[in-house]
């Protein structure tokens, strides 16, 4: 795999250690909102996808 992409999915992973520690899915959006500055959709999709990339990298 590609170095950069490693550098990202490893990334990644620090910001779901992170996120599984909020009670729920939209306290930890509401985390994201308030570091990014995105929007709720956007870090609802982040958030979705963040939170598989364990199993997307399994496959």
């Amino acid at each position: 795999m590609n170095n950069e992409v490693t550098k990202v999915i490893e990334k990644f992973k620090e910001v779901k250690n992170i996120l599984k520690d909020f009670s729920n899915k939209d306290e930890a959006i509401e985390y994201l909102v308030n570091e990014t500055k995105l929007s709720k959709e956007d870090c609802s999709t982040a958030y979705d996808i963040i939170m598989k990339i364990e199993s997307i990298e399994e496959e």
